[in-house]
């Protein structure tokens, strides 16, 4: 048994569109060449798929217990078809992006993805979160084709990076912590209380000498981390964007720190292999990230 495409696709498209003529009509093809294919269909599977006894002709039920599967083969070869157009046009059939929400929010991030998934709908986009520097380990490993942090001092030389944005950071604690009863925090008022810190598997616990507090308590969640703050447990330095809502309610409080009277910034980086293959599907996330960051940090 040999089936066509063309007779699967003629019979489909009689399914969708109610007859053989609006098929014909929607093909582009003769009333006759859908008849013809849709009857060499029904030779070929040793029975009749479509009831010709009514003007609108219904599926029978030999010809309903093919139609998902009909389906189902139609749609793998149309992917077939985008999958070779895409290769022959350098779009990358899988794209990998890490990123920290402490440095751009999860809501920008799906709203290039929104835009990603219109521009190239068969690229596979997985979208990781990585905390601290887990971002350029992922790059280094190979594990990831871009990931987007907090800017560090200094890159190897197998990575390129881009500067795309900043984000604004605040000492941070809950309103019934002692230390939001002060009217001037200074370091020492710091050091007396838990810091609560991002950090990524590899770094694990690492302290430093510009430390304030010798008692540190560790995660890779920000969400947790930011759970544990408005908890009392300590005083972490968060993105002010990322905590607006608790904010604006009052329970988490911007501490007026002596050392640091306003808000400091951190820049933010996109970084990729420099000796890899840049693809359509990555130069659009370059271009369109850089894009994106750049409006948020005006904001």
């Amino acid at each position: 048994m040999q089936l066509s495409f063309e007779q699967l696709q003629a019979f489909l498209t009689t399914v969708e569109t109610g007859s053989f003529s609006a098929a014909a009509r929607k093909l582009g093809k003769a009333q006759s060449s859908i008849s013809g294919l849709i009857s060499n269909l029904e030779i070929d599977v040793g029975f009749e798929v479509f009831d010709r006894s009514k003007r609108t002709p219904p599926l029978t039920a030999e010809g309903l217990a093919l139609l998902n599967d009909i389906k189902s083969v139609l749609k793998s070869y149309n992917n077939l078809l985008h999958r070779i157009q895409n290769l022959n046009q350098d779009v990358e059939t899988e794209i990998a992006l890490a990123f920290d929400d402490m440095a751009l929010p999860v809501e920008m991030i799906l709203a290039v993805a929104s835009e990603f998934k219109e521009q190239f709908p068969n690229t596979a986009l997985m979208l990781l979160k990585a905390s601290h520097h887990q971002g350029y380990q992922l790059i280094q490993n190979g594990e990831v084709d871009l990931a987007i942090a907090i800017s560090q001092d200094d890159y190897p030389e197998e990575c390129a990076f881009r500067g795309i944005s900043h984000v604004h950071y605040g000492t941070v604690v809950s309103s019934n912590h002692p230390l939001a009863q002060l009217a001037s925090v200074t370091p020492y008022d710091l050091s007396q209380y838990r810091h609560l810190r991002i950090t990524d598997p590899a770094s694990g616990f690492r302290r430093f000498d510009s430390d304030l507090s010798t008692n540190i308590w560790f995660t890779n969640s920000s969400t947790l981390l930011i759970q544990a703050v408005q908890q009392g447990f300590g005083w972490a330095e968060l993105p002010l964007n990322l905590i607006k809502p608790q904010l604006r309610s009052g329970e988490l409080i911007k501490l007026p720190t002596s050392h640091q009277a306003v808000s400091f910034p951190h820049c933010v980086d996109m970084i990729w292999k420099s000796e890899g293959p840049v693809g359509q599907g990555l130069q659009w996330l370059l271009d369109r990230l850089t894009e994106h960051g750049i409006a948020f940090s005006k904001q």
